[in-house]
């Protein structure tokens, strides 16, 4: 949902944070997988006004004692026309020794389209990276027809595939992949995935 993600981001850049509360989502998980070799880590999502934050600690423990995070990120994703329950955290294994990855997940709909976001996030080189985005839309057209919009940027090998077309990402180095760095919009900001509506 391109267009209404882009007409929202001012707005919601001007919200004043809400106050703190229950965490809409929380995980555990180890970065090189099941196997438990790498660093352990939890992670949470919080309402934040138009937005949603993101908090990672380097261990479980360290949340659970309060301690400050190694991650946080106050405008990481949009949570204006988020369904019911459609925005939280999963941690996926991606087998075969590449360890774990973590996902936040939104899912959105208003009077104009519904989709899914998807931001992928692995820990590298002591940096908490981006490595994955996924974006759909479908918006709904006068008469009943639907118009989808499909974006999938694999970041880590600067690809990003469009409708079905595959095409490099602008160049970049490995601070521009930092989580830190990011907030709702970004990918579409940066050039990864184009505005439906071309601005």
């Amino acid at each position: 949902m391109a267009r209404k993600w882009a007409v929202v981001m001012a707005a919601a850049l001007a919200a004043s944070p809400a106050a703190a509360v229950d965490p809409l989502s929380e995980v555990s998980g180890n970065w090189a997988g099941p196997e438990g070799g790498g660093f352990y880590f939890s992670a949470t999502l919080e309402q934040a006004g138009d937005a949603t934050r993101l908090r990672i600690w380097h261990a479980p423990e360290a949340a659970l004692q309060g301690g400050d995070p190694a991650l946080d990120v106050a405008d990481f994703a949009l949570s204006a026309f988020v369904t019911e329950g459609g925005q939280w955290l999963e941690v996926v294994d991606l087998g075969g020794g590449a360890g774990s990855i973590l996902q936040v997940i939104t899912e959105f709909a208003d009077e104009e389209a519904e989709g899914r976001e998807v931001v992928q996030l692995q820990y590298l080189d002591n940096q908490f990276t981006v490595t994955g985005f996924f974006h759909r839309s479908v918006f709904y057209n006068p008469g009943g027809a639907t118009e989808p919009f499909e974006c999938e940027v694999d970041v880590r090998n600067g690809i990003a595939t469009v409708d079905g077309q595959r095409q490099a990402l602008p160049p970049m180095d490995f601070e521009a992949m930092n989580a830190a760095g990011w907030s709702y919009g970004a990918a579409f900001e940066r050039g990864w995935c184009p505005r439906v509506d071309g601005g």
